[in-house]
This record gives structure tokens, sequence and C-alpha cells, in this order.
């Protein structure tokens, strides 16, 4: 094999790689990678988990950024690329590699150019070297709005279809892109993003996708052409009564049932034992949902919640006590994450099209430590919402784009919480769940 070829072909890839971990640095925050630390690789490794449930080490993330040298540049498996990319928003790398070309002569030049191999710009030509850059700017963004607007009325033909969108958790629900006419580009162009924070994956016409949902709740997959969304439908999977499942961070291949029937305010509480029954390891970090999903007449823009909740305490995987509480609408949900002050940057929430994140933005309101008990009110008004602990407004917002009906609700331990003195009802008709 020619060594020249195999050293420009890695010189093209690992420059998009360096591409890659540019915009990945920019997902994760502010700062340059040459000021990471290895607290920030840590970081890193549990929010690639969260996205994309691909676990990778802080130390192959290191070699991966040139934070650990070696002898010859660490080149990354498949998985590991794919995983990168679909951080920052791509399908797999091989779209990220199509949208970010590279070539011999760009990187010869790139490693080549210093500010005194510049060539010299003649003053009598800079003004016109402007006008045509200028010139050259207008035509292509005419043309590029001409071809956007023109791709658009294309793709109001292909819509997903889920044949089977409502039942009892699990489920497997089957989709299909219906497509009027000609489909307007290639079909490996399509995939769908399904709701649940599992793999995106291609759609075909000519296939169907198969997808497993494991908890109960209101799903909103979404049908992408190319990075951009096109098209929506639901799944709805409502509960048995109160279902309790519990999760552990990094085994994405099943969930953990609790068979424990809740009737009373002290059953809203899971112990050490029955987690260990189920097949939890409770000497790692682990989850306990308890979702309570039916159809209601109740609005999810003018409800009041209230409950007594206890978060975890201190314990093997369990550092921050939070407590995730979720209503589901039948257009959109609300999501709302509340930790310790000092574990802010894992908070975040979403109402409606309104979304934020602590590893993005400062969310140091949603700081409470609920380890000994809190009273916690959330108020949702006319679309504008109060977080109350403790009879203290400690957080609000609001949002534009009603969610309607609440079509049930989730609270979600890290570890082992508890909550009693559960209330929701609409503000409006005082209807109670």
């Amino acid at each position: 094999m020619n060594n020249e070829f195999v050293q420009a072909e890695n010189s093209v890839f690992f420059k998009q790689l360096d591409i890659c971990c540019k915009k990945v640095a920019q997902e994760v925050g502010e700062k340059n990678i040459s000021d990471w630390k290895n607290s920030d690789y840590i970081r890193l490794s549990s929010l690639l988990h969260r996205k994309t449930k691909v676990h990778l080490s802080e130390n192959t993330l290191k070699r991966i950024f040139g934070k650990l040298k070696t002898p010859v540049r660490y080149y990354p498996q498949k998985a590991t690329r794919d995983a990168l990319a679909q951080f920052i928003g791509y399908r797999d790398w091989y779209e990220f590699e199509l949208l970010h070309p590279v070539s011999e002569k760009d990187v010869s030049t790139l490693n080549s150019t210093t500010p005194d191999a510049q060539p010299k710009e003649v003053p009598g030509k800079k003004k016109n070297h402007i006008y045509l850059v200028l010139l050259l700017i207008i035509t292509i963004s005419t043309i590029g709005f001409f071809y956007f607007i023109h791709n658009n009325d294309e793709l109001t033909n292909v819509k997903l279809n889920c044949l089977n969108p409502e039942g009892k958790s699990p489920h497997s629900a089957i989709f299909k892109l219906a497509v009027k006419g000609n489909l307007p580009d290639d079909s490996s162009t399509f995939f769908i993003d399904f709701g649940d924070g599992k793999t995106k994956r291609s759609a075909t016409t000519n296939a169907a996708v198969n997808h497993y949902y494991e908890t109960p709740g209101r799903y909103f997959p979404v049908l992408y052409h190319k990075n951009t969304p096109i098209d929506t439908a639901y799944v709805y999977l409502q509960s048995k009564g109160w279902d309790v499942i519990a999760t552990m961070l990094y085994d994405t291949t099943r969930v953990y049932p609790i068979l424990k029937k809740i009737a009373h305010e002290s059953d809203y509480q899971i112990t050490a034992k029955e987690l260990s029954t189920a097949g939890v390891d409770t000497n790692k970090t682990f989850f306990v949902s308890y979702s309570n999903v039916r159809p209601t007449n109740i609005s999810a823009d003018n409800f009041e919640f209230n409950a007594d909740i206890i978060t975890s305490a201190e314990r093997a995987g369990v550092r921050c006590s939070q407590v995730d509480i979720a209503v589901f609408g039948d257009r959109d949900s609300h999501n709302l994450s509340i930790m310790k002050p000092e574990c802010t940057a894992w908070s975040s929430y979403k109402f409606s099209e309104m979304a934020r994140r602590g590893e993005k933005d400062d969310l140091r309101q949603l700081g409470y430590d609920l380890t000994g008990g809190g009273k916690v009110k959330l108020r949702i008004r006319n679309q504008h919402v109060s977080l109350i602990i403790n009879n203290k407004e400690i957080f609000k917002t609001q949002y534009n784009h009603a969610v309607g009906k609440l079509m049930g609700f989730k609270i979600m331990f890290a570890g082992i919480g508890s909550f009693k003195n559960l209330s929701l009802y609409d503000l409006k008709t005082n209807e109670r769940f």
C-alpha cells in the first residue's frame, strides 16, 4: 500500500475529527478544548451516554481529543465516531463526513499557510474584491433561498405514520412513511427520532420500522430529512394504574418493573430489597419512576400539582438527589428536573416549546436539596409556569404553544425517593386527577 496515500487519507480524517471535536466542545459549553480538565471529559462521557446511549470513558475521549498523547494518533472505531456525530445532531459519522468535506489540498494548505505566507493584496484591487465577494454572497443566498423553498414544497408529500400508536407498555410501535406521488429524495436521507432517547433509525418507503417502547407515556416521534424535521406522529402508552419501573444508568438493554400494587400513601416508596428482587444492582446508579398515564379532561396549560417529596439520601451512584416531574399533554409535554444546588449543571426543563439545559444555561433556580423533604407545587396558569417549594417561588417562566389535555404524569427519582399527599387538579374546572 502507498504510505503517502495512507498518510494523506489519515490527515483528511483527522482534520474532520478535529472539526467534530470542536463542535462537540461547543455543544457542551463555551470552554476551549485546550482548557478542558479531567472533570470536563467525565461530564462529556455522561452527556454522550444520555444522548446517544453509547458509553465512552474519559480516557477514550482524551485520546480522541488529543489530551492523552500516543506515538500514533488514536483512530476511533466507527461506533465511537457515530456517537460523536449523533451528539452534535448528525445521523452518523458518514453523514458528518459528507457535510464537512476536507480534501488533501485543504489539509496541506491549512498546515502550510502562515501569516507571512499569505499573498499580499494589491491596494488598487482591494475594493473590487470586496464588491465581488458581496455579489457572490448575495447570489448564493438567493439561490439557496429558492432551493430551500422548492425542497420544502416537495417534502410536504412525505408523512410519518404510526400503524398502532396506542396501547399499554411495553409496546412495539410500527412506523411507515406515507408518500404521495414520487419520493423527492433518496430514502436513505430520512430517519426517525422516536422521542424516548433511543438511537435514531433510518426510514424507508418499502419497509416498516418497528420500535420498542419500554415505559408508559405520550411520545412524539419526529421524521427528519437531512436533519430537518418535516413531520411528527404520536405514541400513547397508558399505565396499569401506577406503574413503577427502575432503570440503570449504563444498562440500555432493559428496564426493571417493580411488581408492587400502589393503593395507599405509604406505597409511594420502594425499598432497596424490592429493587434487588427486581434485578437492580443498588450499588450502581439507578432511577425509579412512578407513572400514572391515562386520558383526562384536565388542561395541561391550567393546572396545579402538589406533593410532599423526599429525594434520595447520598448512596452508591447517587450524589445529586435528583427528582424529575413529567406532565404529558396530548400535543406536547412538560418536564422539570430539580437537584441539589451544586449539581444544577445537570438540571433541565421543558415546557412545551420552551426548553433549557443546565450545561448551557444558568439554572441555579432549580437547585434545591430535597433530601430532608419539601412541599413542591408546580402551577401552570394560562401557560405561565411557577415552581414553589416550601411556600417560596423559586422559578418561573412561560411558553407560547398550548399542550392540550393532560394525558398523565410521571415522577422519577435518582436512587430511592418517596412522595405523599399528592394532588393534581384543573385550575378552572377543579377536576381532579
